[in-house]
């Protein structure tokens, strides 16, 4: 009878500790291979979401700087006025003067200091490529992401503007050789100010919120796993600037501090990896930047009265805060979770920026900027290209 007992008890001993080798899920966990598979998924979704934001973030900022100068833009006042009179020249031709008829001509031309009709409408555009050579891992990557904003301003003053614009954004980050690929796209709406205390100071804001949707998969080799998964999603996105414009000769300099940040919450979701089917928890994720900047331009001589060519450059350099929040995992039909831990990280930013402007008529514009960021992983590239019209 003794011996029934122990055997019995070594039994339940055994399947005890066999229990989490055989099935870690029902354990109280999902195994280290998918934890693992899961973290990398969820940082390189909240990643490419928070690009795409900081995307529209870029738009309007390139916006806000046009509108530095002066907030109300070129509106101008401009009368003319004709009068022929047929009496004095009827009777200087009977009196036989030397006068001939006369044609009187008032022009005026002014700048206004109030223009509470102007407007300007405006598109922005860029393209952001990032390339990186494989690790010693194997790993490589390449991120593309593109980003179109248009908006409207109301002209309250001409120290102040206010304005509101929507956009989209499109974003692939492919690895691997492309058997890892995640997709994103964003919808947004925005408003933004540019106040004009003075003719040198400035401090401009913008506030947008976002919609998001995402996509991932990944193609493993050689036993490594596979999966898949879908999100929904919301964001929002900010960024503050104050400075002045100085000029020096033909020269313009314009030092400014921002600050600029970009959040994202992506939804609960069902996602696949390997043979097994997995929960996540909905997904927080943020991003903080503090910078210091000079954008320099130098207006060049009209060649034509309605071209004006001016060449811009600007530096920004800062530092930023990077926090993703802990999201749990659970194996589909079992109560037990896993945290996925969150992480924080901080860097330097750096970024360059050369281009130029063509004003057409004082009422249209043309902007093209290219700018690199050289110290990001990829070596970040973008190409923007804006266009306005005033009227």
């Amino acid at each position: 009878m003794g011996r029934v007992r122990v055997r019995h008890v070594l039994g339940v001993v055994g399947i005890a500790v066999l229990l989490p080798a055989v099935c870690p899920a029902l354990a109280g966990g999902i195994d280290d291979d998918a934890r693992s598979f899961a973290t990398t998924s969820i940082a390189r979704q909240n990643a490419l979401a928070l690009r795409l934001a900081s995307g529209q973030t870029g738009n309007l900022k390139t916006h806000l700087e046009d509108l530095r100068g002066d907030a109300c833009g070129p509106m101008a006042l401009r009368l003319s006025l004709g009068q022929t009179s047929a009496t004095e020249a009827w009777e200087a031709l009977i009196d036989d003067s030397d006068d001939v008829a006369r044609s009187k001509t008032l022009k005026t031309s002014r700048t206004t200091d109030h223009c509470a009709n102007a407007a300007r409408a405006w598109t922005g555009g860029s393209v952001t490529l990032a390339t990186d050579s494989p690790d010693l891992s194997g790993r490589d990557f390449e991120r593309v992401e593109s980003n179109l904003t248009a908006g409207l301003d109301a002209r309250i003053a001409a120290d102040l503007a206010l304005g509101l614009a929507i956009g989209g954004s499109n974003g692939d980050t492919i690895e691997t050789e492309g058997r890892t690929r995640g997709r994103a796209a964003l919808g947004s709406i925005s408003i933004y100010a540019s106040y004009h205390p003075n003719k040198t100071t400035f401090a401009e804001a913008a506030l947008g919120v976002a919609h998001l949707t995402l996509s991932d998969r990944v193609v493993g080799l050689d036993g490594a796993l596979s999966g898949t998964a879908k999100h929904d999603g919301y964001g929002g996105f900010a960024t503050v600037s104050v400075g002045e414009v100085d000029q020096f000769g033909g020269l313009k300099l314009s030092p400014y501090l921002k600050a600029s940040g970009q959040i994202t919450r992506l939804a609960a979701t069902r996602r696949q990896i390997g043979s097994g089917e997995y929960r996540t928890g909905g997904q927080l994720a943020a991003n903080l930047a503090g910078t210091v900047g000079l954008d320099a331009s130098m207006p060049l001589r009209r060649l034509p009265d309605w071209i004006a060519v001016e060449p811009k450059a600007g530096v920004e350099i800062g530092y930023s805060l990077n926090r993703r929040a802990e999201t749990a995992i659970a194996a589909l039909g079992n109560g037990a979770e896993d945290i996925v831990p969150g992480a924080t990280s901080t860097g330097r930013t750096l970024s360059l920026e050369v281009g130029t402007s063509v004003r057409l008529f004082d009422e249209v514009s043309l902007d093209l900027q290219v700018e690199t960021r050289p110290i990001e992983a990829g070596d970040p590239k973008t190409v923007r290209l804006s266009s306005a019209w005033t009227f």
